[in-house]
């Protein structure tokens, strides 16, 4: 029922016409529900987080510490891939075969992750990043000498505050 166009009062049956003016009631545009609702859809929701936030900026900081030791982990793999390839220190040709072929596959593996964490260490702070942490971070969950590392990383990264520091909704 619509109580604007209503003729007769809902509850005792009176014509509203018949009531004197003072029992009337007028209310304020910026108080009727209509304008109640603008302003509250107008307003970020309480509790939202703000996005630049200093959990967010402090894990994002270590983040980029984690990538940069990574980084230089796999230059040195990548290094030492090169110098095994070259067949240094082979004692018969058994050795240099093998030196040779552990050789390639870390200058391959050492390289393809030291580009990895070098672009990960640089990317700035954009939705899409935090996606590329997690990637970055599930890589090196894989090893047990990191994992003191990166398992607080890991939940660093997933709270909201961190989403939101890059811009992702919780």
């Amino acid at each position: 029922m619509n109580l604007l166009t209503a003729e007769h009062c809902h509850r005792c049956g009176k014509l509203l016409s018949d009531l004197p003016q003072t029992a009337q009631v007028s209310v304020p545009v910026e108080q009727t529900f209509q304008a109640q609702q603008a302003q509250m859809s107008s307003r970020p929701p309480a509790g939202r987080i703000s996005q630049d936030n200093e959990t967010g900026r402090k894990t994002f900081m270590w983040y980029r510490v984690y990538c940069g030791v990574l980084l230089f982990l796999y230059i040195f793999v990548a290094f030492m891939g090169i110098l095994l390839l070259s067949g240094f220190g082979a004692e018969s040709q058994q050795d240099e075969m093998e030196m040779m072929i552990t050789g390639a596959v870390y200058g391959v593996i050492g390289f393809v992750f030291a580009v990895a964490y070098g672009i990960a260490l640089f990317l700035p702070r954009k939705p899409y990043n935090w996606v590329v942490g997690i990637v970055m971070i599930a890589i090196g969950l894989t090893s047990c000498c990191f994992l003191p590392a990166t398992v607080p990383l890991l939940i660093f990264w997933l709270k909201p505050e961190t989403k939101a520091y890059f811009g992702r909704e919780s």
